[in-house]
């Protein structure tokens, strides 16, 4: 029992690098040359070895998650899922327990177009008969958008209203294969959860005016437009700024100015 509340009290408390763990020295050249095989065959390749060299590299990414099983290239009934990540029992950290469950699914898409409204679709209900709450797409491009930029409509509006259709138990997030280049230096579980947290919190924001903001910032910016006209307009003192811009970065993201 001991033992148990032990390990409880750690998985609850441990850092991101804990759960997912970080690429090191020596493998950052073979993880580089996992993200150039992608590009490489994005290009020139066929289209198996297109989705091949795509479903390898997040094969690695996925695999450095300490507390998680790697399926790749599962099949369910007419349908093939690329990834299928499932959590240990009794191993989750409280962020996954309570918004992403025992599994997620990942999708690759190594083709040159933005996602788009029917790939959405399809990996919501791969998701939904899975029984997760989570997919995850990697691609060259992120999701498709209007050509006002709108939020809701395309690719990006329709995962939204599934996001609001199944009550925020069906969320669908993207890393673009420049972002996953970033892993060398960056953690995978925290930009996950950054970005859950971006849809989330933007999906809920009631105080946007969608016809005047510039919707090709991304949200946490625009959080952060508001809490420097705040500090300007005196309203709050430098102490509250910091506080708040501090909690945008750990909540969304580094703020780049």
């Amino acid at each position: 029992m001991k033992n148990t509340v032990g390990f409880n009290k750690f998985i609850n408390l441990a850092p991101d690098h804990e759960i997912w763990t970080p690429i090191p020295l020596e493998e950052k050249e073979h993880f580089l040359s996992l993200v150039e095989q992608v590009r490489v065959t994005l290009e020139n390749g066929t289209k198996k070895e297109k989705g091949d060299a795509l479903e390898e590299l997040m094969t690695y990414v996925y695999s450095r998650f300490e507390i998680a099983y790697v399926h790749p290239d599962v099949h369910h009934g007419d349908n093939q899922i690329d990834h299928i990540v499932e959590f240990i029992d009794g191993m989750s950290t409280p962020f996954l327990i309570e918004h992403v469950g025992m599994r997620f699914v990942g999708e690759s898409k190594n083709h040159k177009e933005s996602i788009g409204v029917r790939e959405v679709t399809d990996l919501v209900e791969l998701v939904r008969s899975k029984r997760a709450k989570l997919g995850v797409f990697s691609s060259s491009k992120t999701f498709s958008r209007g050509l006002n930029k709108s939020p809701w409509i395309n690719a990006e509006g329709k995962r939204r209203k599934l996001a609001l259709a199944y009550n925020n138990e069906k969320i669908i997030l993207g890393f673009t294969i420049n972002e996953i280049e970033t892993l060398v230096e960056n953690n995978f579980y925290t930009l996950l959860k950054q970005k859950y947290f971006s849809l989330i919190d933007e999906i809920e924001d009631d105080t946007t005016d969608y016809q005047t903001s510039d919707l090709t910032r991304p949200y946490h910016l625009r959080l952060y437009d508001s809490l420097v006209q705040l500090k300007e307009n005196e309203i709050i003192n430098e102490e509250s700024f910091d506080l708040g811009a501090k909690k945008i970065t750990d909540r969304y993201g580094p703020i780049d100015i």
